[in-house]
């Protein structure tokens, strides 16, 4: 009989163990933790090691890209996302972040960075398309001038919005009335280079 009370609890323990993994097969899944996330917030400038230096660019950190928000990772604008992260030796005058040019007499930053790579830069957070839909100059210019043709980097507030359209035309006639001057030239030139020949 002792055996067959041992057979009968081998039985009962398996029979357990099986009703325990069934009930464990059909339960469903726990739902996976959610991941704590915490928003960092800096308790310093973190333009501050910029600022320190460029004090005529800290005030216009006040205007539109100062108060923006980067699109790519929902945190403020700071001076690295359009300059890039200087190496050590930049406090020495090593010219290692990206510089933008204010106009195409600015012939050593074109030169260090082509007009594509300054307007990638601020691609990267203002989309193509609305611009041009905003203004048809944008789809013209956008590959033959920097962005800071027109617009300035750091103002306190954007000169481009809200000022009289006379004024933006200004800008326009500043540089297309050179362009013009200088079609006239060559076009005289090549009337006098004609009529020598034709003498």
């Amino acid at each position: 009989m002792g055996d067959l009370t041992m057979d009968f609890l081998r039985l009962m323990l398996m029979a357990a163990m099986l009703l325990t993994s069934l009930q464990g097969q059909a339960a469903e899944p726990a739902a996976a933790p959610v991941p704590a996330t915490h928003e960092v917030e800096f308790l310093r400038n973190p333009d501050k090691a910029c600022t320190e230096c460029h004090k005529e660019q800290s005030e216009g950190m006040h205007g539109k890209h100062g108060q923006a928000t980067n699109p790519n990772n929902l945190a403020p604008v700071t001076c690295t996302n359009c300059h890039g992260q200087p190496s050590p030796q930049h406090r020495e005058g090593v010219k290692d972040v990206m510089r933008f040019s204010h106009s195409l007499k600015d012939k050593e930053s074109i030169k260090l960075y082509p007009i594509s790579e300054q307007n990638g830069v601020c691609m990267s957070c203002h989309e193509p398309k609305p611009l041009r839909e905003a203004l048809w100059a944008h789809d013209v210019h956008a590959t033959k001038l920097t962005c800071t043709s027109c617009h300035q980097l750091h103002p306190a507030k954007e000169p481009m919005v809200g000022i009289p359209e006379k004024s933006r035309i200004k800008l326009c006639v500043d540089c297309h009335s050179k362009q013009h001057e200088a079609s006239k030239v060559r076009q005289e030139q090549s009337k006098s280079a004609t009529g020598k020949e034709a003498s």
